[in-house]
């Protein structure tokens, strides 16, 4: 889930670290909450998508709502934020599933309603310093 994908990205840096790279762009803090049907949504997967050239590496900041439905941003470490820029946001509640030939797979329980970048409504701009959101409102 959300975990791995850190972990993966976390593992993809620090080998471009490694071999001369830089570790990542510079982020700020990033926080928001989640509400649906004005309630805190939990498990949220929260994807931001640049709008800009992010860099050679191409990092897409996300964060997992809690319990609060709040979240925090990770780009290339656990909470670290998302670089300054222009966003698109998208929004999925994954649960476990299994497809037609019986493997687990993660299906979204919103079908994909909040989650293609192309049409969401969502579009943040993140600016130096601290960025505490306004709750986003899915119905």
């Amino acid at each position: 889930m959300i975990t791995n994908r850190i972990i993966l990205v976390a593992l993809v840096c620090a080998m471009a670290a490694g071999c001369g790279g830089s570790s990542g762009p510079r982020t700020v803090p990033v926080s928001g909450t989640v509400l649906f049907k004005d309630k805190p949504a939990t498990g949220v997967k929260v994807t931001f998508h640049p709008q800009f050239d992010i860099g050679a590496i191409k990092f897409t900041p996300i964060g997992e709502t809690g319990k609060d439905g709040r979240f925090t941003l990770n780009t290339a470490a656990p909470n670290d934020g998302a670089p300054p820029g222009d966003y698109v946001v998208t929004f999925e509640l994954l649960r476990g599933g299994a497809d037609k030939a019986g493997r687990d797979i993660e299906v979204d329980v919103w079908k994909g309603k909040y989650s293609d970048p192309a049409k969401s409504s969502w579009k943040i701009t993140i600016k130096n310093g601290d960025n505490t959101l306004e709750p986003f409102k899915l119905d």
